[in-house]
Formats: structure tokens, sequence, C-alpha cells
């Protein structure tokens, strides 16, 4: 699943997400962690229901957009990174984020 096929996305509550591609597939993501790299806001997310193999969980980051919605109310906006070499950089961040959370 590419960016592309990413569009439309609705929250079921603050730490899930649900993508929906062109064909109206549904994928559940769960929000694993929040950082800041280079000024922006990413999310480190999986997918909801995956079995982890032998290398772990697959995971994807997204850049976090914030804006004010109709109500006023603060709302997220969840866009894949495309540039791969960035989202390694990032995975590799947030990796070393939870494996230091997990030493505690």
């Amino acid at each position: 699943m590419d960016e592309k096929e990413m569009n439309g996305m609705e929250n079921m509550d603050p730490d899930t997400i649900i993508f929906e591609d062109d064909d109206g597939n549904e994928y559940e993501f769960a929000v694993r962690d929040y950082f800041f790299y280079n000024g922006a806001e990413y999310a480190l997310l999986t997918e909801v229901g995956q079995e982890a193999d032998e290398n772990g969980e697959e995971c994807i980051v997204c850049k976090v957009k914030t804006s004010e919605g109709a109500d006023g109310e603060e709302e997220e906006e969840f866009v894949l990174v495309e540039d791969e070499t960035l989202a390694e950089k990032l995975i590799e961040i947030a990796n070393t984020r939870i494996a230091d959370d997990e030493e505690i």
C-alpha cells in the first residue's frame, strides 16, 4: 500500500487510525509513538491485527499535520512519508525511543 492509496482517513480513537485505499479497502493502524525530528512531528504506526514475524512488526511513519476543525477542535492528519531514506531514519529513531522506554 503506498501513499496514493491512503486517502480519506478517520480516527476511531486517539490511538487508532483508519486509512482507506482507492478501492475502499480499510486498513487499521495503531499509533505506537509520536516524536519530533527537524522541527516536524511524526507518528510511528503499526497495522492492527498484523502478526509480528522474526523481523518484528512492520511499521510505517507518517508526518502529523495539525489544523483547526470546523468545531474549533485541533485535528490531526497523518501523511505517509514518501522519501524512503527519511522514512528509514525516522523508523530508526522511533525504534530507538521504544527500546529506551522498554528498558526503564
